[in-house]
């Protein structure tokens, strides 16, 4: 039940985060033994929330958040370490299976996406599909960025006009 309550009273930020990892897991690492699941998932995001306040957790940090938490699922998976939030002296990773070529493979991998930057949602099909099924805002940007580089390239020009051989106006 408190789980429950956790889990229900997690920001929008953090049950994004949540999701998020849940389709990393999923879709990237793709344990075959439940090696890593949601359940580790849920801890870290729980781990998270203890350890920084909510006000830090808004949308506009979700990328922080997101590496962040790799951060620590690289830790977890290389130390097969991971206190369940309810009773810390339980590791979650005791028992888990995880093989040493896997675990070698799995840290590199989270390591490639933590370096990738903000991209590495890209690697989620169904947020690379969101993306390019809803094309509006991409052509809100792409004429936004055309705008600003015409604007550029005008205050060049002028500024190019404006001064003589020794680059005084």
């Amino acid at each position: 039940m408190g789980e429950t309550e956790l889990v229900n009273n997690l920001s929008g930020t953090q049950a994004k985060l949540y999701v998020i990892l849940k389709m990393i897991v999923k879709e990237l690492l793709k344990p075959k033994n439940k090696e890593i699941t949601s359940f580790v998932m849920k801890n870290t995001i729980f781990w998270q929330a203890e350890s920084n306040p909510l006000a830090m957790f808004q949308e506009r940090n979700l990328i922080y958040w997101l590496h962040d938490a790799l951060g620590t699922l690289r830790t977890v998976i290389s130390s097969t370490q991971m206190p369940y939030y309810m009773i810390p002296e339980r590791n979650l990773m005791a028992d888990c299976g995880l093989q040493d070529a896997q675990q070698q493979n799995w840290v590199a991998v989270i390591t490639d996406m933590m370096e990738e930057g903000p991209r590495v949602i890209l690697r989620l099909s169904k947020i690379r599909q969101a993306v390019i099924c809803h094309k509006e805002p991409l052509f809100w940007f792409s004429r936004r960025r055309i705008e600003v580089e015409l604007l550029r390239l005008e205050r060049m020009s002028r500024s190019l006009q404006c001064t003589d051989e020794n680059g005084i106006y």
